[in-house]
């Protein structure tokens, strides 16, 4: 498949000769980032739609030098009770993380070697270690853990391990992911020696197995194999996985899967069971959202995916001169490209 989008696995480090500590240091003071080659770019550009396509990212990072010159870490932001956030310099990814009686679940710890351990830093300044992992879906920058958040297990859905473990038997696919997918820029930044060790979870398995609030798992088909979201009943807090952004598009899983469209409508309609049980929204990329916003944004996502659908240009603020991210509406077309050649192939409307 190529430089497919859910070449995401388990990797050793980037570099045989660096170090666990190189990867802890601030960007500022390894690299400038947001420099890709020309080759880089072009590579970018023939990508299927998806989140390779966050390789750009990277120039958002620039800013960021200047951010962490004091090396203070990353502060956890509460967004409710006994639930906090840390928002990363790539691309707004959110990692979320449960106060349990014993200790912390940690959802989709992030991205960076230095933020993550920042964020282990603050979970030891609660006084309760790390006792869960998720991972919402089988994309790298949802797979990553780092040696101070400790061994804890990490879980996904059966689906979305399975997905892991297949690619993993690639003994190249280490290979292909420091080449393809990570942006050179922050390679050395990012700890992938332990990414993508975890266990999948029974299919009939509809909560979270750990000691604290209830965590509802609702798996979908949406955008990645095996992806869910979490419910913190308890909390009123809706872990969202890549999707319901504000500041992405959904991106469809174009790549096995017999009508992407409707997987795509389907996990909204799952949204909306729950909407009413909601009062914060935490997506995987982007701003939280309170009650007021969870109707908003499953709205939004329904209405590109129609126009996508229909192959109409959409009127989203997420694909255009006032997108967060400008590689957006490049993304929307490849994901029409897509539905076409899936159209001709396979004879059947848009």
């Amino acid at each position: 498949m190529g430089r497919a989008l859910h070449q995401r696995q388990e990797i050793d480090a980037l570099d045989s000769g660096g170090s666990l500590d190189r990867r802890d240091e601030p960007v500022q003071d390894r690299t400038e980032l947001g420099k890709l080659s020309r080759s880089h770019l072009a590579e970018i550009q023939e990508m299927p739609p998806g989140f390779d396509d966050y390789r750009s990212c990277t120039g958002l990072l620039q800013q960021a030098v200047a951010n962490h010159k004091r090396r203070e870490p990353p502060v956890l932001r509460q967004v409710a009770e006994g639930v906090l956030i840390h928002e990363s310099e790539f691309c707004q990814s959110n990692a979320v993380v449960v106060q349990g009686r014993a200790g912390v679940l940690l959802i989709d710890p992030g991205v960076l070697g230095y933020e993550m351990a920042a964020v282990a830093n603050d979970v030891r300044e609660l006084g309760r270690p790390v006792v869960a992992g998720f991972s919402t879906h089988p994309h790298w920058d949802h797979l990553l853990w780092h040696a101070r958040l400790g061994e804890a297990p990490r879980y996904g859905t059966a689906r979305c391990a399975a997905t892991v473990r297949d690619r993993l038997s690639d003994a190249r696919a280490k290979v292909r992911i420091a080449e393809q997918l990570i942006p050179p820029d922050i390679a050395e930044q990012v700890p992938l020696d332990l990414l993508g060790l975890i266990t999948g979870l029974p299919a009939e398995m509809a909560q979270i197995p750990w000691d604290g609030p209830q965590v509802r798992i609702i798996e979908h088909q949406a955008h990645a194999p095996g992806h869910a979201a979490l419910l913190i009943e308890e909390r009123g807090v809706l872990v969202a996985g890549d999707m319901l952004s504000d500041v992405l598009i959904p991106m469809l899983d174009l790549n096995d899967t017999a009508d992407p469209i409707e997987d795509y409508l389907a996990a909204l309609r799952l949204f909306e069971s729950v909407a009413g049980d909601v009062d914060v929204l935490v997506p995987g990329h982007g701003s939280i959202g309170g009650a007021d916003q969870v109707h908003v944004r499953i709205d939004q996502d329904r209405a590109y995916v129609h126009a996508l659908r229909d192959a109409r240009v959409p009127s989203d603020p997420r694909v255009g001169p006032s997108a967060a991210f400008d590689w957006m509406s490049g993304v929307h077309e490849r994901q029409l490209q897509q539905l076409a050649r899936r159209s001709e192939r396979d004879g059947t409307p848009g």
